[in-house]
């Protein structure tokens, strides 16, 4: 039962509101099951139903409240809740806002534009049902939507703007809050087949405590926590939305004025929050929503119903405007404490990379076996990685994992500087990599090495897996060709740029494969292809690269690496290096926070998600690695070099590799 409702006199309520429930549902796209869950809230969702609730209430009022509803109201309930699901998805892409009642909003776990698109099919969705009603019906969702859409309109064009006025802001909240509040009291009052003044009467209730209701919501904002509210607090201010208490403490103090400005720091968002506390305009704020709601119990007055009725709906309404529901405090990623160097690698494993990077060749010494941005880059730590299939393919996994990192760093490597050369080494790169297996391992560490994990790499695998595999390879090999010459040419992308040139020369595709060998597995592309998986990569290799990026920055600056975000911002702006650095991380803490968002959603989605193959765990598996190892990225050794660790011959090994000749035409497998 809804908090603040008298069961007694509106027995029904919670029975009526379940049936609203089922009328929800998800929107089903035919053909499309995978994609039901962009507008699945799933079980057990924290959802009030307050708009349901209200057109419930007001039917009730009008009829006989001992009375279940009619079908038609509870189709109506839910097409106004529709309506307003679907302005939520809006509103969180438009706020950036990463969560909705303690849950990953849909903007965080799709993508904006997923995101938009289903809040557009939930709301085209309530349009179909209330035109199935009737023509005024249908009439009154639309007017509401139209004074929804204006009223955020304002708000956006008031955007950082400390002038702002009570009244702007009143217009504001009137269309985006109070329209559908109104709406769903009219409706609610159609269906009982009374005169257009008693609907007018209930409309305007609505509407005035839909002002109270918004109110107390932007009250909450500032005075509230994210644990209470179910989502982030204290967002309007940084985000140059002035809400009521904002606007008339700017009125009265210039400090806060000054402060009121596009990106700002925590610390003035903090200290403007202050300044508005200690205004006292949140209570004058509080004085104001009383006043919407004196007006909200006035026009219920005038309906002529049993006081008794009218109270109770009343008494719902006051207890529904304080949104704080406590429970626990969401998780958070508590700060990693020291490691010993080295101490997350297995000591089989570490044995095993000792002896294969001398064998081979790629280092001379085990001073050079120890280099830190070979093996320092994996040292994970410990139960990072769930235990692989066999010892086999963890070793072959950490071994691919370190020729992938030499491979980089000889296309990286600023003694480089000869355009020519770094064709060469694509060349040479490609034709070792097509080689025919069935002939003689060319000479040389480099070769050496590829002809001692390939076999292995392929073991077990598919002809299309292996191909992939290779055209990847190949493709890495380009994008890290074309790094180098913008390393050589003082090219630095802008940012718009960064992250596709910077994907390009990760070897995603590497990586992955990878997983799936440690694993002995593959992940269908039915799964790799689903809009939120395609996020996650997108999230959790942004995250990896940029937080590598910012601990790496003063080795890139010294290098001239073209890649890197920071250096992007600086070149694109025109910034100074520290306030590149502030806003990089910014960025970074925000997409960290989508990334872990995505994260928690995508086991469920890995269980329902239909036409999958057999070993549902064993892919949630292959994700838990992912994901450790994104989320490990930032505490890598790479660019932490110790006394115990000799840097190699890079250019040894690239003349190894060197293929001047023309092109290599690609052999079977």
């Amino acid at each position: 039962m809804p908090r603040g409702i008298d069961s007694a006199v509106f027995p029904h309520l919670q029975t009526d509101l379940d049936r609203v429930r089922d009328v929800l549902g998800p929107v089903r796209l035919e053909g499309r099951p995978e994609l039901t869950a962009l507008t699945d809230e799933g079980p057990g969702t924290s959802r009030r139903l307050v708009r349901p609730t209200l057109t419930l209430l007001s039917y009730y009022l009008l009829t006989d409240p001992a009375t279940p509803a009619d079908d038609r109201v509870v189709r109506a309930a839910a097409a106004v809740e529709l309506l307003h699901l679907g302005s939520l998805y809006h509103d969180d892409v438009v706020d950036h806002a990463y969560e909705r009642r303690g849950r990953p909003s849909a903007n965080v776990v799709w993508g904006s534009h997923m995101a938009v698109l289903g809040g557009d099919s939930m709301m085209l969705t309530s349009v179909r049902m209330l035109a199935e009603l009737g023509r005024r019906e249908v009439l009154a969702g639309a007017i509401a939507g139209e004074q929804m859409c204006a009223g955020m309109v304002i708000e956006a064009a008031d955007l950082y703007v400390t002038s702002r006025s009570e009244q702007s802001y009143l217009d504001a909240i009137d269309g985006k809050t109070a329209a559908v509040l109104s709406l769903a009291c009219r409706v609610g009052a159609m269906q009982a087949g009374r005169d257009e003044d008693t609907e007018e009467a209930l409309a305007l209730f609505g509407r005035h405590f839909g002002m109270a209701y918004q109110l107390h919501d932007d009250i909450l904002d500032l005075t509230s926590t994210a644990e209470e509210m179910g989502k982030p607090v204290n967002a309007d201010l940084p985000e140059g939305i002035y809400t009521l208490p904002v606007i008339r403490a700017a009125a009265r103090d210039g400090n806060l004025v000054r402060l009121l400005r596009r990106a700002m720091t925590r610390a003035q968002a903090a200290h403007a929050h202050e300044l508005v506390i200690a205004s006292g305009a949140v209570d004058e704020a509080r004085t104001t929503a009383d006043e919407f709601m004196d007006r909200a119990a006035g026009r219920l007055a005038a309906v002529p119903v049993d006081p008794r009725v009218r109270h109770a709906m009343m008494a719902y309404a006051r207890t529904i405007l304080d949104r704080r529901t406590p429970g626990p405090a969401a998780a958070s990623r508590s700060p990693q404490p020291p490691r010993a160097r080295g101490a997350g690698l297995p000591p089989h494993i570490a044995q095993w990379l000792r002896n294969w990077l001398l064998d081979t060749g790629l280092a001379l010494t085990p001073a050079e076996a120890d280099y830190h941005r070979w093996t320092g880059a994996i040292q994970l730590p410990a139960h990072t990685l769930t235990p692989a299939a066999n010892p086999a393919r963890e070793q072959t996994t950490y071994g691919m994992a370190v020729l992938t990192l030499i491979l980089d760093d000889l296309f990286e490597d600023p003694q480089l500087t000869d355009p020519a050369a770094v064709t060469a080494l694509r060349r040479g790169m490609v034709a070792m990599v097509r080689r025919d297996p069935q002939d003689p391992a060319l000479p040389g560490a480099i070769p050496t090495a590829w002809a001692s994990l390939w076999p292995r790499l392929r073991e077990g695998r598919t002809p299309r897996w292996q191909e992939r595999f290779l055209d990847g390879l190949e493709n890495w090999f380009e994008a890290a060709e074309r790094e180098a010459r913008h390393r050589i040419d003082g090219y630095i992308p802008g940012t718009a740029d960064y992250l596709p040139l910077r994907i390009a020369t990760s070897g995603i595709e590497i990586a992955l494969a990878c997983i799936e060998v440690y694993e002995d597995g593959e992940l269908p592309s039915k799964l790799r292809n689903h809009p939120v998986i395609r996020r996650f990569e997108e999230l959790a290799f942004w995250v990896t690269f940029v937080e590598n990026d910012l601990v790496g920055l003063d080795q890139d600056e010294a290098d001239q690496v073209p890649y890197n975000l920071v250096r992007a911002v600086r070149h694109e702006t025109g910034v100074t290096r520290s306030e590149a650095v502030e806003q990089v991380q910014r960025q970074v803490a925000e997409h960290r926070a989508q990334l872990e968002a995505v994260i928690r959603y995508i086991p469920g989605l890995i269980r329902v998600l239909p036409g999958l193959p057999g070993r549902r765990k064993d892919y949630a598996q292959m994700y838990a690695n992912i994901t450790n190892v994104a989320l490990w990225g930032r505490e890598s050794d790479r660019y932490e070099p110790t006394s115990a660790s000799t840097a190699p011959d890079l250019e040894r090994l690239r003349r190894e590799v060197y293929h001047r000749a023309a092109e290599p035409a690609p052999t079977a497998l």
